[in-house]
């Protein structure tokens, strides 16, 4: 006699004591139980029969299906078991494939070992299981588990009321999780993982893009979606990691509430904030608002442009600049230093004078000292920090040139001294030059005075005219009551001032104007003087023109000329540009002849002219 499957056997048993109701079998060892408007035998294993049964109920007929394979089991109305070890348990419950369980009503298993476990439940595909009102698993090894969860992709998981996955490997548990892509995981109510290696664990976390990761209650990670983008992770309560654009490389959010937002950002600690691209900040409150900017620290801030703030309570809003420290700041921007003024002297030449940026070690009264500080390069050249020791070592050769200046002084005072101290002539005195008249002084190396009351001053002057004074190298004055000004000027003449030597002419510049008669004029005096005689020369050359136009026109008078006529005549005249006109009234008698004219220059200052003649005639 053969085995029943136990599982099997207890259902069948207890349908059987429970209803006592009729079945037909359509193969022997399948096993039906419904109701049924026929009668007939129940085929049992090992040949046994049982009395007629009695008919209880009309409708739809459980069956069991003729294919040839042994214990398969269906209970329920219109319920179907095909396919060897199959079960159906309930109304309208189908199993279709080897080791295939429906329980449920309207549950369907379809697949070798597919199970459905609910009402409306359906696993298609090998190995798919559904447990759950409305549970639906379809494909390879698909899982699904909770009222109307979906695993709809083989390999696919999911657990919880709603829950559903829909790709290949996805992975969705809790209520109303969804997981999509490749091997996506959602653990979470409201749970939502989109994109191949998406994870989102927690209450209403979501992960879009592929490998983002979003782990705490309302934590989102956006990534870029483009195949083989970068994934964005946040962690923590209400953490925020998204993309700006879809080439962004992953942002990271770690921290209740942080936030990172662009490429390559970073924000770690309770709300943290990094809210550009590359952009870091890490600690309590940290903040980093502009790209390439970094905030280490509680409640640091960086917002200038690729700035670093390092410290609790620190701050950089300067582009470029480095605030170190608690409570540091930089307050002032980096200014270009290309010279100093120390007590009246100018010093430059610095190196490093175009500086893009500041670092600030602490705040206004609140300063720091900056302590085990190597030795600096000191070059022409060198931009480094010195320290203490250095700063010590110029001020100690500082002391020592102070010193020696010092000792100078009194090398110069006692040069002094012997310089007053010199031996003179009556009037006369020398330093280092020769002086033959004693009234005469030599001032520099091989200079030569032999005239009374010479002055020689500088290398190789001399004079030797009386009362001439030579200054400058080489300067030389021949002739009396003359003057040399500069290296080698020349007085040769009299009463003469020189400031060079033929072939060796200077200047003179900067001469005031001349006031007295025997003052120099400059330059500008003596074009106004050579422009007021041209003036002049074209005022009287003009008056000249004039005069010879008036002379012109006055000979062109006609004149009377028979005894007794009376003429009265204009006439015109032009002579180098100037023109005149006259009138004249000439009378003729039988001796005598008179004459008389007016004239006046038109274009020659207005001038005028008269002119009168008697003439007698035999």
């Amino acid at each position: 006699m053969k085995k029943h499957h136990p599982v099997k056997n207890k259902i069948s048993l207890a349908v059987l004591t429970a209803l006592a109701l009729s079945a037909g079998a359509a193969h022997a060892n399948n096993f039906a139980i419904g109701g049924s408007n026929t009668t007939g035998m129940v085929a049992t294993s090992g040949g046994l029969t049982a009395a007629d049964p009695a008919v209880a109920g009309t409708g739809s007929i459980a069956t069991a299906g003729a294919d040839g394979t042994s214990l398969n089991t269906a209970v329920g109305q219109s319920s179907t078991a095909n396919g060897g070890f199959a079960t159906a348990v309930g109304d309208s419950a189908t199993a279709n494939g080897a080791n295939a369980t429906a329980t449920g009503a309207m549950a369907t298993a379809s697949g070798v070992n597919a199970a459905a476990y609910g009402a409306n439940a359906n696993a298609t595909g090998q190995n798919a299981s559904a447990l759950g009102v409305t549970a639906t698993a379809t494909g390879l090894n698909a899982t699904a588990v909770g009222a109307g969860a979906n695993a709809a992709a083989q390999y696919t998981t999911v657990v919880g009321a709603g829950a559903a996955a829909n790709t290949a490997q996805a992975i969705a548990i809790g209520t109303g999780s969804s997981s999509t892509g490749l091997g996506a995981f959602a653990s979470g109510t409201n749970a939502l993982a989109n994109g191949d290696g998406a994870v989102a664990v927690g209450q209403s976390a979501s992960s879009t893009g592929p490998g983002s990761i979003a782990q705490g209650l309302n934590a989102v990670a956006t990534g870029s979606t483009n195949q083989g983008g970068s994934g964005a992770i946040a962690i923590g309560q209400n953490a925020t990691a998204q993309v700006i654009t879809e080439d962004d490389a992953g942002p990271v959010a770690i921290g209740d509430g942080s936030f990172a937002a662009g490429g390559g950002a970073v924000a770690v600690g309770y709300k943290a904030g990094a809210e550009a691209p590359q952009t870091t900040a890490l600690g309590y409150l940290s903040l980093a608002t502009t790209a390439g900017s970094t905030a280490l620290g509680s409640q640091a801030t960086a917002s200038g442009a690729t700035s670093v703030a390092v410290g609790t309570q620190a701050k950089a809003t300067l582009g470029n600049s480095v605030a170190l420290g608690y409570k540091s700041e930089t307050t002032k921007a980096a200014a270009n230093i290309t010279e100093a003024v120390v007590n009246g002297v100018t010093y430059g030449g610095f190196a490093g004078t175009a500086p893009v940026g500041v670092v600030s070690v602490g705040g206004v009264g609140a300063e720091r000292q900056i302590t085990n500080v190597a030795a600096g390069e000191i070059s022409a050249t060198s931009t480094d920090a010195v320290n203490g020791s250095q700063l010590f070592s110029i001020a100690s050769q500082v002391s020592a040139l102070s010193t020696g200046l010092t000792a100078v002084n009194t090398k110069i005072d006692a040069v002094s001294t012997k310089v007053d101290s010199l031996p003179t002539g009556e009037t006369g005195g020398v330093v280092s030059g020769t002086v033959v008249d004693n009234t005469g002084t030599a001032v520099g190396t091989n200079s030569l005075v032999t005239a009374t009351n010479g002055t020689a001053i500088g290398n190789g002057s001399n004079v030797t005219g009386t009362d001439g004074t030579a200054v400058g190298a080489n300067s030389k004055v021949t002739a009396s009551n003359s003057v040399a000004l500069g290296a080698g000027s020349v007085a040769d003449r009299d009463n003469t001032v020189s400031v060079g030597a033929p072939g060796a002419e200077r200047q003179i510049t900067n001469v005031a104007d001349g006031t007295a008669p025997t003052d120099a004029v400059n330059v500008r005096q003596l074009d106004d003087a050579i422009s007021g005689v041209r003036n002049d020369m074209s005022r009287i050359r003009k008056d000249a023109n004039a005069g010879t136009a008036s002379a012109i026109a006055m000979a062109n008078l006609p004149q009377a000329v028979l005894p007794g006529e009376k003429v009265v005549a204009m006439g015109g005249g032009n002579y180098g540009g100037q023109t005149a006109m006259a009138v004249g009234l000439s009378v003729a008698t039988q001796k005598w002849l008179v004459k008389s004219s007016v004239t006046t220059a038109v274009s020659g200052h207005g001038s005028f002219g008269v002119g009168a003649g008697v003439g007698y005639r035999w």
